[in-house]
């Protein structure tokens, strides 16, 4: 098992703790009613109870976490000599589950992260009075959906352009 996927292993396990903290934390710390929409003037325009964002953000996390195991237990499954037996890849198995394990422990674990960012935020823009837009957080989304798209596209291209490590095989 490489560093890598050591690294990310740890990070996907530590961002769920983290997520759930990080929503406790809101629970707690929120109005009653929470501002989710903004005017272009930054003041609130859509609001929704503390309760359903919490239920409805804890569903999501529980779900999404849920269903990506239990795609990355179906995918390793796969016999990728038989799908391709042609490919490098597929002639190291160990390697080539050993790769993807990673690659869905590193989605998953930056996926975490993003929405614990998403959720302080939303805590941040409510935390104020009149729970008014006092920053903009846009750059936070764009980073976070660009770091997500670069990961998406890393998988295929290192399937694609390298090969396994003769050392490991």
């Amino acid at each position: 098992m490489s560093i890598l996927n050591v690294f990310f292993n740890f990070w996907r396990k530590a961002s769920m703790p983290l997520l759930v903290g990080v929503l406790m934390l809101c629970y707690f710390t929120l109005p009653e009613s929470v501002a989710v929409h903004h005017t272009e003037s930054g003041n609130p325009d859509g609001f929704v109870d503390k309760q359903d964002l919490f239920y409805m953000s804890f569903g999501i996390i529980i779900v999404f976490n849920l269903l990506w195991g239990v795609l990355k237990t179906q995918v390793l499954k796969i016999n990728f000599a038989k799908l391709n037996p042609m490919s490098v890849w597929a002639k190291s198995p160990e390697q080539l589950s050993g790769l993807i394990e990673g690659w869905f422990n590193a989605f998953l674990a930056l996926t975490n992260t993003f929405l614990a960012f998403v959720l302080l935020g939303v805590r941040r823009i409510n935390s104020t009075e009149n729970q008014k837009l006092d920053f903009d957080y846009n750059w936070v989304l764009v980073v976070g959906f660009v770091l997500l798209i670069i990961l998406i596209f890393i998988l295929p291209i290192r399937l694609l352009f390298t090969n396994p490590s003769e050392e490991q095989a």
